[in-house]
């Protein structure tokens, strides 16, 4: 079995270590918290990963799953020791400047491995592959608890910190075959989803995010956006402590906090993941529905966003992906891999519906 490092541990990097694990893999770990039952089961380093990374040696397969700043800091870092890379870690800088160096090289960069981007950009190059030019893309992904609550009706399954930036950036969105920045969580929406919790009518809130990132450069859509859902009345009270000057110099750090705090996952709570993906062309249309609600040990964007890791770690270890640094729609066209994808997340037990 091959030898991987994860760097980072978090919600979704537990579940990834904890399959590969299953899977017979020679795991070591490392991060700043490591649950005692995987310190148990492979090699564990409580460390600062970018010290870590400056003095690794071998060539084990890495996976970054640190937060935002931080895993973006390893990145050239791996790529000159000619270590191969899966990469979770979302920033808004992007990793194809390293396309380079890595050829350079002789080894390989995936990122954006998860839900969204990640599965959905699988998506729309399958789309654009069956339909030809698209006129409009919408890509609308949220992970929530099961039922709203008199308070934020959230719960962060990635770094607070991390969804407060998303909260705050500009989105890039093309409109007209044109590149364009809007203001982030603008176009606030409702959309209702039928049968996904309980067999009722679900009404969720969409609001604009940046979340396209690579699908940008993509191609062959006249208008593409993506939105953030969330449960009705959570962006608007995020406006209005904007609005209250919460978020704006001293009083910053005091706010992100309290949000950290507020928004702290709980294990035991209920939640769902959603990624609805709707296409057009000019004479056909294609809509996915991605739908989990998790399971007791793990959650549903852990599952997900995991489950998209894990296939991405497969392909490099069976030799599917070529030498530089590649978003997953670039990959489409390696046989079989969306389906492979697809199906690990199917057997899985996570809801794929495809509805023209």
């Amino acid at each position: 079995m091959a030898e991987i490092v994860a760097l980072g541990c978090g919600l979704v990097g537990e579940y990834v270590i904890t399959k590969l694990i299953d899977d017979g893999h020679d795991l070591t770990v490392i991060g700043l918290e490591i649950p005692a039952k995987l310190q148990e089961k492979c090699k564990s380093i409580t460390t600062d990963a970018l010290e870590f990374v400056k003095d690794i040696d071998g060539s084990p397969l890495i996976i970054n799953m640190l937060p935002g700043q931080i895993g973006n800091s390893v990145r050239k870092i791996l790529l000159e020791k000619k270590l191969n890379v899966v990469d979770l870690a979302f920033t808004i800088e992007d990793p194809r400047k390293y396309d380079d160096l890595a050829k350079k090289n002789n080894c390989k960069l995936v990122y954006d491995v998860g839900i969204a981007p990640g599965y959905s950009n699988l998506l729309i190059a399958k789309a654009i592959q069956e339909l030809g030019e698209l006129e409009d893309c919408k890509i609308r992904v949220g992970g929530i608890p099961s039922k709203p609550d008199n308070n934020w009706s959230y719960m962060a399954p990635f770094s607070p910190s991390d969804v407060i930036e998303e909260y705050e950036r500009p989105a890039r969105i093309i409109k007209n075959s044109e590149y364009i920045e809007v203001p982030a969580i603008s176009d606030l929406h409702k959309i209702d989803y039928e049968n996904i919790t309980d067999g009722k009518v679900t009404k969720l809130e969409a609001f604009m995010t940046d979340g396209l990132r690579s699908l940008l450069d993509y191609g062959s859509c006249k208008n593409m956006s993506e939105y953030t859902l969330r449960w009705p009345g959570h962006i608007e009270k995020f406006v209005k402590i904007q609005g209250q000057g919460l978020l704006i110099g001293d009083k910053r750090s005091e706010t992100i906090s309290k949000l950290i705090e507020e928004w702290k996952f709980v294990k035991e709570k209920k939640e769902f993941t959603i990624l609805d993906v709707i296409v057009e062309s000019e004479s056909k249309g294609k809509r996915w529905i991605v739908y989990d609600e998790g399971k007791e040990n793990a959650s549903s964007m852990a599952r997900t966003t995991g489950l998209v890791t894990l296939g991405f770690v497969d392909e490099i270890l069976e030799g599917n992906i070529p030498e530089g640094v590649f978003a997953p729609e670039e990959l489409h066209e390696i046989e079989g891999l969306t389906e492979r994808i697809t199906t690990k997340l199917i057997n899985e037990g996570v809801q794929i519906t495809e509805s023209l």
